[in-house]
Parts: structure tokens; sequence; C-alpha cells
């Protein structure tokens, strides 16, 4: 490996020599507005063939050029059209310096409206129509048009897209119905690595990511050659924000309510940024700090043999949270053929979480004396994510054509704060158990597998859509917890670390100018990962004599945050059973008073030194090379053809461990394998205003880490082995796209278009028998290729001012699109269902108003339910229920340089449903957020 890293680096280095030479004349320069750069912006030369569109920064280079008099077209939608003459001498460099546009102004309200939605709109569009693939782009300042307070939620709008939340704010992306695994995503072109607390997968949780960091957002359906394609949905490339081209300063100070925690929330950023007075250095300083005290009200219903209930817990969640990004970008002109750049990013979430537990045991039932036992949890914790990152690079102009190198360093962790001490870190819960509770005895049936309480579409009497017959399981109705007979039973700790570290990612790109027609390009791109995780859950209980009461704590006694106010939204009275309850204080104090009166419960515990949790203790080293070529060709003035090659070769190195003659054993297995990657699109422009696309491509995802583990366990009792499986193959997918788009002069878009994947080698959860260490008849479990899947879909959306209607109606405007899709797959088994995470539709509805400085917005989003993990049977399958969502945002813009905004998040404050089949009549876990308000001011000098 490293004699060809040696190989590829002399060959770049050599390109990068040959083509740095023989430089002639350019023509450069940047288009702005007001303030703002305008990237995607048209720039042709009148009489010829050549043009070409400015960068993310609103800058463009006209190279291979001969000396002689030009005149240059610069067009905008949404903007007037400027004209400029240019007189090339021989051998000279011509820069034009900062070339402003303007928007067409009819009347007063147009004036002052200027710079707000509708030409952060137009930037956004801009991007689109001149894309030679198939994306949907977002602006910043439309971003702040709405309260999307992390990178995920800033994609939710968009057609095809969808996000998983965590106590209610988004954390994974998902694209065309695909899971967040089969997403790549991507921050200024790199792929992020991950770290996250329970998944083991290679999907990325964002809501440790501002949206102040960001500059623009590319959601792209299909990929180009020169993108990396480990995305079998497409990508979604956050790119931040970079020195202005003047001085800049923005700051935002806000605060708000969150109606179910009854506390505050808090906000503060800033930016500023500028250039020298010979415009050779740039500086970025944006710094955003969010603070938000919160809440969830949360049941879930756990089962085990049958779709009946054995243990029902009562969750009540508080926390705060505080997410804290930093981002910094520093350019320096060398000449007007080079620039250098240097981006450093810091993003951390901290999440101080304090959550009761109700357990109520009903697989402990007692037909004697019809009790039960109820359980109640303790528990606190402070989950902590962390992303470094480090950039260099330069964009060099040649003659014909331009190179760009880059070299980053990205380091991703996630862990544990020091609750209840530094030494153990953990998710840290202590378990106290009433017994003798009165249960109804109609609410309790056996069919064979032990007490359990069914739901009422099971013939028992519980009832999701009726709460008093869902918690209504307690004999006596004025039943509260009492904690004079609650009893220590157990003391845990859930301890997690990850950390993934790309320790360099170098990047090379060489575009060559072959004509006026034909564009060639090249680069490679080189990555070296390392991920580790560690895993332990260690319980423990009271060595000898009788344990304590919970009274014993008298003094570090509470009473529950939400207490009877729990699952109100339900109309459920629940909440009145709860006792008193452990201060966290009185959490940490329990530790240190009795520490040597507890002992590790070995039978129960999880962790490398009891032969357990293989699963979750391994490291990761992976190697990823990748090269690629494309050629793009201009047949004539409305099509224009791309067609190219990626090579992605992997080698990944697992480390892990295995149990053999109950010997931990460490094992280790390398995969390597290349993916072969043909990529073709083609772009037909009948006219100014509309573009017709199709691509086909090919794409990939790798295996999860997680499914990469070479370890296992062999479990006796059940003659069962459960690991990993470190040969699996990646995924592949064959995609074809068809996008029609049409472009209103007044900033807008008509867009409709289908899509379809042949997917090969998804992987499943596979069960087979086998031999085992001379054993017959093993269970194996563990992940593995499967047979084909498909995927297909339409997209449908309609972006449009209201501008042609009279008086008051003219400064309303729609902003509609839905997706449809269907899919099928076939599990090991033989039983056919649809892709997990795969929706049947998706919708987003939004309706604005713009008038002089005031802009308001209402917008809705519907994600249809999807299935997470199938059994052999649909009422065994885990779904993700259907969800909508309703936010407010407006603004008013006072003086140029003050804006008031105000914002209200989860106005429905729908439920978020996880069930058992495809009806909500099963439900296995139900959460509820509260609305959230949210008011501040902007400032921008």
């Amino acid at each position: 490996m490293k004699t060809n890293l040696e190989k590829l680096f002399t060959l770049v280095f050599v390109c990068f020599i040959v083509f740095v030479t023989a430089q002639k004349q350019l023509i450069i320069g940047t288009v702005l507005d007001d303030s703002q750069p305008l990237p995607g912006a048209t720039v042709k030369i009148k009489g010829l063939s050549k043009n070409m569109t400015t960068d993310i920064e609103g800058k463009f280079t006209i190279n291979d050029i001969k000396e002689g008099q030009y005149t240059l077209q610069i067009s905008y939608i949404g903007y007037e059209s400027s004209d400029i003459n240019v007189d090339l001498k021989p051998e000279q460099t011509v820069d034009l310096g900062i070339i402003k546009l303007s928007q067409p102004r009819k009347n007063i309200d147009e004036i002052v409206v200027t710079g707000t939605l509708k030409n952060t709109e137009a930037r956004a569009l801009n991007l689109q129509k001149n894309a030679i693939n198939i994306t949907n782009v977002i602006a910043s300042d439309g971003i702040g048009k709405l309260p999307d307070r992390n990178a995920a939620e800033t994609v939710q709008r968009v057609q095809g897209v969808s996000i998983e939340r965590d106590q209610g704010e988004g954390r994974f992306v998902s694209l065309r119905g695909l899971p967040p695994f089969w997403a790549s995503t991507t921050i200024n072109g790199n792929r992020l690595p991950t770290a996250e607390e329970e998944t083991t997968s290679r999907a990325t949780a964002f809501d440790f990511f501002p949206t102040e960091l960001i500059s623009y957002v590319h959601i792209n359906k299909s990929f180009t050659p020169d993108m990396e394609a480990d995305g079998i949905g497409g990508g979604v490339n956050f790119i931040t924000k970079t020195p202005p081209m003047k001085t800049e300063f923005k700051a935002t100070v806000g605060s708000g309510y969150n109606a179910k925690s009854d506390k505050g929330v808090y906000n503060l950023g800033f930016l500023y940024g500028g250039r020298t007075k010979d415009k050779k250095f740039g500086y970025l300083f944006n710094f955003a700090h969010f603070i938000r005290n919160w809440s969830t009200d949360n049941f879930e219903a756990r089962r085990s043999g049958d779709e009946g209930v054995f243990r029902l817990e009562l969750r009540d969640y508080n926390g705060v949270r505080k997410t804290t990004g930093i981002n910094t970008a520093f350019e320096y002109v060398l000449s007007p053929k080079t620039t250098f750049y240097l981006k450093g990013m810091y993003g951390t979430l901290s999440d101080d979480e304090t959550h009761y537990k109700h357990r109520i045991r009903f697989d402990k039932f007692s037909s004697a004396n019809n009790t039960a036992r109820v359980e109640l949890q303790n528990i606190h914790n402070l989950l902590i994510t962390e992303l470094t990152s480090v950039s260099l690079g330069a964009v060099h102009n040649l003659n014909k054509g331009k190179i760009d190198w880059d070299l980053s360093y990205y380091d991703n962790k996630f862990k544990y704060g020091n609750i209840p001490d530094k030494q153990n870190n953990s998710y840290y819960v202590i378990k106290y158990t009433q017994s003798g509770v009165g249960i109804n005895p109609d609410y309790i049936s056996n069919h064979g597998n032990g007490p359990r309480a069914y739901w009422k579409a099971d013939g028992g009497k519980l009832d999701y859509k009726n709460p008093d017959a869902l918690f209504g399981f307690y004999s006596d109705p004025n039943f509260k917890m009492d904690a004079s007979q609650m009893r220590f039973t157990d003391l845990e700790f859930y301890k997690v670390f990850v950390e993934e570290k790309d320790k360099i990612v170098a990047a090379f790109n060489h575009e060559i100018n072959a004509s006026d027609k034909l564009t060639l390009k090249y680069g490679f791109k080189y990555r070296d990962k390392e991920r580790n995780a560690k895993f332990s859950d260690i319980f423990y209980n009271w060595s000898s004599g009788t344990a304590p009461l919970l009274s014993d704590y008298s003094q570090y006694l509470t009473t529950q945050p939400n207490g009877p106010k729990y699952l109100s939204e339900m109309n459920a009275h629940i909440g009145n059973t709860f006792g008193p309850v452990l201060s966290t204080t009185g959490m940490n104090q329990f530790w240190y008073d009795n520490q040597g009166n507890l002992k590790i419960n070995t039978a129960d515990s999880e962790a490398l030194q009891y032969n357990k949790a293989l699963g979750r203790n391994f490291d990761v080293f992976e190697k990823h090379a990748d090269a690629y070529g494309m050629a793009t060709y201009k047949l004539n003035d409305k099509i224009i053809i791309l067609g190219g090659i990626r090579l992605s070769n992997t080698n990944t190195k697992v480390r892990g461990y295995s149990v053999n003659d109950d010997v931990l054993t460490p094992v280790e297995n390398t995969k390597n394998y290349l993916a072969v990657l043909p990529m073709i699109h083609l772009k037909y422009t009948l006219n100014d205003k509309t573009n017709l696309r199709f691509a086909a491509t090919r794409t990939f995802s790798r295996p999860n880490f997680g499914d990469l583990t070479p370890g296992g366990t062999y479990i006796e009792a059940d003659n069962e082995f459960k690991g990993g499986n470190p040969n699996l193959n990646p995924t592949y997918s064959l995609n074809f796209d068809l996008m029609g788009e049409y472009y209103f002069s007044n900033v807008g878009i008509l867009s409709g278009g289908v899509f379809y994947k042949s997917i090969t080698d998804p992987i499943f959860q596979d069960s087979f028998i086998g031999n085992y260490n001379g054993i017959n008849g093993v269970q194996f479990t563990a992940p593995n290729n499967g047979k084909a899947a498909w995927l297909g879909g339409v997209e449908l959306g309609i972006n449009k001012r209201f501008d042609f209607l009279p008086g008051f109606l003219q400064y309303f405007g729609v902003q509609l699109n839905a997706t449809f899709m269907t899919s099928e797959m076939e599990k090991p088994g033989g039983r056919t269902v649809a892709l997990p995470y795969q929706a049947k539709e998706l919708y987003n509805a939004q309706l604005f108003f713009e008038k002089k400085g005031f802009n308001a917005r209402l917008a809705y989003n519907y994600k249809g339910k999807y299935a997470v993990e199938y059994a052999e049977e649909d009422i065994n399958d885990s779904y993700y229920g259907k969800y909508s969502n309703l936010d407010f945002g407006s603004s008013y813009q006072f003086t140029k340089y003050l804006t008031l905004y105000a914002d209200v998040n989860n106005i429905l404050n729908k439920p978020l449903i996880y069930h058992f089949g495809k009806s909500e009549d099963r439900p296995e876990q139900v959460e509820y957020y509260g609305v959230r308000f949210n008011l501040g001011i902007k400032l921008n000098f």
C-alpha cells in the first residue's frame, strides 16, 4: 500500500509542476449584490461559445483566451443582467474586481425587501439551475427563515429528504427513503467520521452542528465522478462560511421558552470577517452557542415471546442541551492565479440529562394475591459529542484550467461526562423496587410465555386511544409509589466511548479546458481512518444484609419534575402515581456512601472481562484510495453531457474479540475491495428557464462498523452464537434519475422527476444453523449480504410567489413538494418486504408572506411510517410511525442593521411513535416534546 501511495503522490506532484507553468491571459472577477456573493451566476462571452459560472464565493476565472476586445454578459435569476467590455492584452491578467448586480425594482416595497428572502432563494436556485447533476440547494439566509437549529433540520424541507429525531431535535438524515447510513453526509466535500452513543453505523449525527456555521447546503440526488460516491441514497454537503469580500459583523441574541420543561432557551451568535485593504488576506470568525432546557414524556411497552407487554416503562426526561460551534477561515491571495486557505472547525453537543423511569413488571404478576412489582430507576448522565477539523488547501488557476488540493484532519468522539465521578463516567442508574403492588387481574393473561398485559388489538385491555384503559392497571385508583417501601435493587454504570479519526484526508483535482466545448477533469483522494469503540455495562448489587430503602435518603428526595403533568397531551393522570425520587446530588451521594457495600453482578454485567459485549468493543483501521476521470462535453447550446468513472479502493482491518472455550481471544480480519463506479449525466436546456436532466450512476455503501466485528459469543444456554461478519461485501446501487425544472423569472421553480434504484448485496441480520467447536445445531445470528432489492419514486415541487395577484395577496407565496416511493426486497427467510426506512410518502407545505421589512413563514412537514426492523411476520416488525410537524418563523427588519425575529417550533406537538406492525394499535414507544418559542434580535454591520 505504501508503494502505491508513493507512486500516486509522485504522479500528483509531477502533474502539478507541469500544469502550473505556461499561463497566459486571464480574466477574473467576483459577482455580488449589495453585500453577498452571487454563486452560480452565468458569465458568457458574446460571440464565443465559452461560458462559465461563478463559484460558491461568486468568483470566476476565464482562461485559455486570446488577446483582444470582448464583451462579458453576466446574468442571474431574479437580477438584471450586466455587460462589461474588456480589452485583453498579451500575457495580461485583467481583474474586474467586484461586479455588482441589482434586482429589478417595480415599487417601493421591493426596494425595502432587497436583501431578504427573495435574493436568498435566487442564490440557491442559480446554483441548482447551473449544476450538471440533480441537486437541491439551500442558502444560509433561507435556513434562518425557520426555527431549524441544527444541520439535520435544515434539509427536512427538501423533497425526498427526511430526518430522525432525538428528544425532538433532528439528528440523522435519510434520502429518498433509504437508511441514514446509506446517505453520504459531508462538510466542504469531505465525508465526516461518525461517533454516536448507541449506533455502530456510518450515519453521521448532525445535532451537534449549529446552522449558523452553514453557508450553503447541497442535497445531491446524483453524484458526479469528482464526488465521494459512498451514498446509495445520495449525499448532503454542508458548506461552511468563508471570508467575505468586505468587512462584516453580525450578531444574534435570543431567548425563548420550552413549554414542556417550563424553562428557558437561550442563543448567542456572532460573525466577524473581512479583508485587508489590498484584498489579499481574508479572515472569518464565526461562533454560535445555543442552550435549551428540554423535557420529554415517553412511555415504552417492552415485550418478549409474543405480542404481550411484560414491562411498561413510564419515562420522564429533563435536561439541558448546550451546542457550541466555532468556524474559522483564512484566505491568502498569493496572485490572481493562486489562492491558499486554512479552515478550522469545532462543534460540540453536551446533554445533561436527568431521567426517571417507572417500570411496571406485568411479568412478575402473582395470581395468588393479584400483585406485581414496580421499579423506579433514577438516572443521570452527561452525553458529550465533539468534532474537530482542520483543512489546508489552495486553488491554482492555469492557462487551460485549474488545480485544487486539500489536506484535512477530522476527529469525532462521543463520551459520557464525569457522573458520578471521573473514574466511573457513565450513564448512571440507581434502581429501587416496590413489591406487592395491586394490579387489576383483568389486565393479565398468560398465553404460554408467562403473565403479560395485552393490547386491545390482541384481546387485552391496553388501549393506546383510551388513556384511562391504557393506564388503568392499578387495582387501587389512588395508588402512589411509596419511598418507605422502595428498596434498593441494583446500581448500573453504562459506559460508552467512541472516537473516529480521519488522520489525513488528501485530495487533488485537476480541471483541463481542452476546448470551448470539452472540459476534462481527474483527481485523487486518500483517507486514513481509525475508529476505537469501548463499551461496558456493569451492575452492582447489595453485598450483604438488608439493602436500604429510598426513604433512607430522605434529605435527597425531590418531587419528579413533570409529576402530575406527565403525558398531559393524552389527558392521562398516571403521573399522579409518581412518588418522590432521588435528586442528582442524592444519586452521587449514594455511590460515595455505599461503594463498600456493593458487589458486581457478573451474570447481568456486560464487559470484556466477563467474555461479553464483544460486538461493542472493537477497533477499525480503514484506508480509502480513490481516483476518477471525467469529461464534460457541450454538444451545442442546449445539450451538455458528462461522463466518467470513479474507482474507490477500501482496505478495512478490524480488531475485536472472540470467546473460545470460555477464553477471550483477540481476533483480526482484513477485507479489501475495489468499487468501480461509472456515471453519466445529460442536461438538456430547452430554453433559459427550462432544464431536463438525466443521470445513470453506480454508487455504493460500505458495511456499518458494527456489522464488521470479527468476534462473537457462544451462549450455551440458548445454543446460539451471535457475532459480526468481517467478510461482508459493500452494497451497490445502479441509479436512474430523470428530472425536469422550470425556473420562474420572479425567483421560483416548478420541478418534477422520477428515480429508480437497483440495489445488490444489501445487508441483513441473518440466522442459520451451523457447527461451532464441534457442537451441531448451533443457531448463528450475524449480518450477511442478501438478495437484490429495488426502490422507485416520484418527486414533485413548486416554489411560487403570488405577485401576479392584486393588492395584499401579491406578497404571499408557497413552497410545496411531495415524494412518493415504493420498494421491495426479500429477506433471507423468503419474506418480501419494503426496504427499511422507506416511507411511502413525504410532504412539505410552506406559506410565506413578505412585504417591506416583514416576512413570515408557516411550514408543515409530514413523513409517512416506515419499518425500521423486520421480523418474520408483520405483527412483530418495528415501525417508526407517521410524523407531522408545524413550525412558524417571522422577522421584521427595522433598519439595515437591526432585525427582530420570533419563532414557534413544534406547534402541533404530535407524538413520535414507534409501533409493532403497520398500525398504531401496538405502540412500542410514544414521545411528546412540547411547544418551543424563541424571540431575539439580529445585528448586521
